[in-house]
């Protein structure tokens, strides 16, 4: 469920604020224009209509389709703090009973092995993790790090972590996994969301053969 929140400037309420994006910082980044839209002598209902028709930029928790009873979400989140509020708007969408199954490509080698120990902590909210090779976005490999050992570290925090060294095996992986209910998010800087296309094109195919 979106959230909503009721408004109130200098102890009236002016109204409520409905959103289409989920998180707290989704939120306070509304509030943050509904305080500049006031302060620029709108109205509070025409600020309100505008937020409620936004919905984010792309890449940002986008709505890539749903098949079987799996949703399929992409997001651009390759930094920890980002991987951690997306995962929290989530599980805060998530119904009772549904799996919040992970899949990240992480970007870059210096990164990866910059944050290591913040990546392994983010995954809390995830019930399933699935993590292929690093993106290297054009830097050497030195040999310091890779996906499976990255995938080790993130074992240590969580006990639900496949690694899938490829593209197509966690395309693979994935058809075989999800179920009905799964909210599938991926999550990367890279090129992970081209499986996104393929997996629901494959999961599709059964139905066109029985219709």
């Amino acid at each position: 469920m979106a959230p909503t929140a009721l408004v109130w400037e200098r102890g009236k309420a002016l109204g409520v604020l409905n959103l289409r994006l989920l998180s707290r910082h989704n939120l306070s980044n509304a509030l943050a224009a509904v305080a500049v839209g006031r302060a620029l002598g709108l109205e509070f209902g025409a600020i309100a209509k505008g937020i409620a028709t936004f919905e984010g930029a792309r890449r940002r928790f986008e709505f890539r389709g749903e098949v079987n009873g799996i949703t399929f979400i992409d997001d651009y989140a390759h930094h920890p703090s980002e991987i951690r509020a997306t995962l929290a708007a989530a599980r805060l969408q998530a119904r009772p009973g549904q799996r919040v199954v992970t899949i990240f490509q992480p970007h870059r080698y210096s990164r990866t092995l910059t944050f290591l120990e913040e990546f392994a902590e983010s995954f809390t909210h995830a019930d399933l993790v699935v993590l292929t090779d690093i993106y290297s976005a054009g830097e050497p490999n030195l040999g310091q790090i890779s996906g499976e050992s990255f995938a080790a570290e993130i074992a240590k925090q969580h006990s639900q972590v496949i690694y899938q060294p490829t593209l197509a095996s966690v395309s693979q992986f994935l058809l075989k996994t999800l179920r009905p209910g799964d909210l599938a998010l991926f999550l990367g800087a890279g090129n992970l969301n081209q499986v996104i296309p393929e997996v629901i094109t494959t999961l599709c195919e059964p139905a066109k053969a029985t219709s």
